[in-house]
């Protein structure tokens, strides 16, 4: 099925994309294809075989010495995977950096690179793997606020987001670019990652996975606090088997989105046990027990002392 195709002023980012890079591959389902008199005879009578794979096509048929999807480098290996996509995100404050943003986007597709602009302060460009993580961006993200900052997302006309020299250096020390394309918090790198993956909009619930099972509620919440975090008003913690995991509610989905920009991702020590608290939006109030069931609202759950009423 082809993917979500977002409208951004008027304009689909598929569209975009399509008139400014030229003829996109036929397999690729979230692109503007090239009319059929454009294309060639012989190319329309080659025999295709497709293989849904999440959120790529595998397109194991043969191509011909012209047949390249736009998006493959420049040196002219054919990759054969994925149409890389290009965004303009606007809005970023000071306290942003590459990771921060990262954190929130891999939620819905892959990234291969972010780079800060240090002409332009609070705007940076965001290369994506594949048009359907960019058109997710889009649905998902924009006007999202992070830190106090509504985020403005645009399809760019850029190819690629080309990266060369020493990269800048951000208010906070951090690096203006960098490279994600081989990281291991890539959620939709392959169909069962990508399965795991549930598309939700923001909301100010996040739920966290992940984590030893030797990690505890006050672990976590010294934890957030730490790092600057807003307070979440309860948590509630499950253990498996293999891990910990559980739900973190806030006043308001601000809090949850820079709570999920800022801890998505943390890495340390724990009683001698290594830790990686991941993080994703969930719109539901009970937590996961197994695959398929979960618990009732408040049960293995405990509030963090944070006053309930109104919003802050």
């Amino acid at each position: 099925s082809s993917g979500i195709n977002a409208e951004y002023g008027g304009r689909s980012f598929s569209k975009i994309l399509g008139k400014d890079c030229g003829s996109p591959p036929r397999l690729n389902p979230g692109l503007k294809t090239a009319s059929a008199g454009s294309r060639n005879k012989r190319d329309d009578q080659r025999p295709m075989h497709q293989e849904q794979q999440g959120d790529r096509v595998d397109n194991r048929g043969p191509r011909g010495r012209n047949d390249r999807p736009h998006g493959g480098d420049r040196g002219g290996r054919d990759h054969g995977q994925f149409v890389p996509a290009v965004l303009m995100v606007h809005g970023l404050v000071p306290a942003m950096n590459p990771m921060k943003l990262f954190n929130l986007l891999c939620m819905y597709g892959d990234v291969n690179k972010i780079k800060f602009l240090m002409t332009k302060r609070g705007i940076a460009m965001v290369e994506m793997k594949d048009g359907r993580g960019a058109d997710n961006v889009l649905r998902f993200l924009n006007r999202a606020k992070v830190l106090g900052s509504a985020l403005s997302i645009s399809p760019s006309k850029h190819r690629e987001v080309v990266l060369y020299g020493a990269p800048g250096i951000l208010d906070d020390g951090s690096e203006a670019s960098q490279v994600f394309s081989n990281s291991r918090f890539l959620r939709y790198a392959t169909e069962r990652k990508a399965a795991k993956n549930r598309l939700v909009e923001p909301t100010k619930i996040l739920h966290f996975f992940a984590l030893p099972l030797e990690v505890d509620e006050d672990f976590l919440l010294k934890l957030l606090e730490d790092k600057g975090c807003p307070t979440p008003t309860s948590i509630s913690m499950h253990k498996s088997e293999v891990c910990s995991a559980g739900l973190l509610e806030f006043d308001s989905t601000e809090e949850a989105v820079d709570t999920a920009a800022i801890a998505n991702h943390l890495t340390g020590s724990y009683q001698g046990n290594r830790y990686l608290l991941k993080i994703a939006f969930t719109g539901k109030k009970n937590m996961p027990i197994d695959h398929g069931s979960f618990a009732e609202d408040g049960k293995s759950g405990k509030d963090s002392g944070k006053d309930k009423s109104g919003d802050k």
